[in-house]
């Protein structure tokens, strides 16, 4: 999961370095311009998979109002007190994973989680919740929500058909690649079965690979993509660099020293998609570095 964390107060902004520390989450807005923070939301909304607003939730609310659209594609958003008393599950709790956000980063700084969604106060699983974790795709939208009112009613759900159907349709996994001159097959194939392992999919689930055009000879890579039975989509670092400043990717300066761009895996995966959710953002390995993506 991608994470955008915005403050506006000096006190926010040390809890928002307590935060990114815990997540990984990206820092960008600080100070008090509010026009400069929603021209911002309006430019990420879609690029992250997570928003982490330190302010008002008032302030929040109005920030992505204009820009929410489904609840299978809005990304989650969390609110939290500048003090750090209250982390709030504001948007897509379920499918966004703002739910399961929100309570590790309370656990991470002593707040109170703050989750309004009925099957989660009645401690159930929702239709929505289960399926996401699953990569599944869950449609159409009444029917969840037809699901998870009979699930709070207590009453039995079957996987065949019946008055409510709930169609599971299977979301693309794409694996972005990026690796040292010369590394192995092997070492290649344990990395992608270890991210796999890390979202708990199993590495069958990737419908192709992807990474940056000057390793279409990369020999320890096409034998382990040809052993593995997929396809594998080459970009230019000109098209790496599109999505590099699209999605505010992070970069490395070696690795940008040495092919021109700094993020490999993850703008790859990125190319080979209109819209996408991060399964797993860029991850080390032992020469290799691996970024899993859903197509959404």
């Amino acid at each position: 999961m991608r994470i955008a964390i915005l403050a506006l107060t000096e006190k926010g902004c040390e809890l928002a370095e307590k935060i990114s520390a815990g997540t990984g989450g990206q820092i960008f807005i600080k100070g008090r311009d509010f026009e400069r923070m929603k021209n911002f939301v309006e430019e990420i909304f879609t690029k992250f998979d997570a928003l982490i607003f330190i302010c008002a939730a008032g302030i929040a609310v109005r920030m992505i109002a204009p820009h929410i659209v489904n609840k299978l594609s809005d990304p989650a958003v969390i609110v939290i007190d500048e003090r750090g008393r209250n982390v709030i599950s504001l948007l897509s709790g379920h499918v966004g994973g703002a739910n399961d956000l929100t309570l590790k980063i309370s656990a991470q700084i002593g707040a109170n989680p703050v989750i309004t969604t009925a099957t989660d106060v009645e401690e159930k699983i929702s239709a929505d919740n289960f399926t996401a974790r699953l990569g599944l795709l869950p449609e159409p939208k009444d029917a969840i929500k037809a699901i998870n009112t009979a699930i709070l009613r207590g009453e039995e759900i079957f996987l065949t058909a019946g008055n409510v159907r709930l169609n599971l349709t299977p979301k693309n996994l794409i694996c972005g690649i990026g690796c040292k001159r010369g590394v192995s097959a092997e070492k290649i194939s344990r990395a992608v079965n270890d991210a796999c392992q890390m979202i708990n999919q199993p590495a069958e689930r990737i419908k192709f690979f992807a990474t940056v055009d000057i390793k279409r000879d990369e020999k320890g890579l096409i034998d382990f993509v040809q052993n593995f039975g997929r396809e594998i989509k080459f970009f230019t670092a000109a098209e790496l660099a599109e999505k590099i400043f699209e999605y505010k990717l992070a970069e490395s300066d070696f690795v940008k020293k040495n092919i021109g761009v700094g993020n490999v895996c993850e703008a790859a995966a990125l190319n080979c998609v209109a819209r996408a959710k991060f399964a797993l953002p860029k991850t080390k390995f032992d020469e290799v570095t691996v970024a899993l993506i859903w197509e959404c």
